[in-house]
């Protein structure tokens, strides 16, 4: 897979964000598919998930075709820029570890949380509003937060979060140490993106048995 990325590195931290074009085509399947999973499993579970629907986290099992499609679309972007990163060797084993999706509705949103003890963790927007009208001290409905894993503020840094308005097949990809937010929205329309966590073969096979 052939893919161009940006490297933000907010706060000294590598925070990429990537586009899945070849999502657009698939994207109405995959909404359909995700929104019948939240009718027959209604209560999810509960993570970070305010208000929200969050699927089981193993989505990336599924034998469902949209779903082997996604899985693969998400490995095969994630795997390369987690080499990128950590500068490995193209036979490193790089393991999708979860992958689940989260459906919010109106008023809905996702508390501040960080994912470890997972190295890399990330998000892919399936259906979202890209152009949200609102804004609050630079802030919209919607936005996906981060924040410094160093609050030290002012005069030392300029900010202590950054926020993205996400759009439809945009991946974003970081340390899973790094806490972040999604701030509540107010569309009518449900707001749907797939979440997933990345593990080091090299890591886990360092562990003491």
């Amino acid at each position: 897979m052939s893919i161009k990325a940006e490297n933000r590195l907010h706060f000294g931290v590598p925070i990429f964000e990537a586009s899945l074009p070849a999502l657009e085509s698939r994207r109405e399947e995959l909404v359909t598919t995700l929104l019948q999973m939240r009718d027959t499993d209604s209560q999810g579970i509960a993570r970070s998930n305010q208000r929200g629907w969050h699927s089981q986290d193993a989505l990336h099992k599924s034998e469902e075709p949209i779903l082997k499609w996604l899985t693969d679309q998400i490995y095969q972007l994630g795997s390369q820029l987690i080499r990128h990163s950590e500068g490995l060797p193209a036979d490193s084993s790089i393991l999708l570890g979860s992958l689940w999706a989260n459906v919010n509705d109106f008023g809905a949103w996702n508390a501040p949380h960080a994912h470890l003890p997972c190295e890399w963790s990330g998000v892919l927007y399936i259906d979202v509003n890209e152009d949200p009208q609102e804004k609050e001290n630079g802030i919209a409905p919607g936005d996906l937060m981060f924040f410094d894993p160093v609050p030290v503020g002012a005069p030392y840094r300029k900010s202590s979060t950054v926020s993205y308005t996400p759009k439809n097949g945009t991946l974003f990809l970081f340390p899973g140490y790094l806490m972040h937010m999604v701030a509540p929205h107010y569309d009518d329309k449900p707001r749907i993106s797939m979440a997933f966590n990345f593990r080091l073969g090299d890591v886990l096979n360092s562990f003491a048995r």
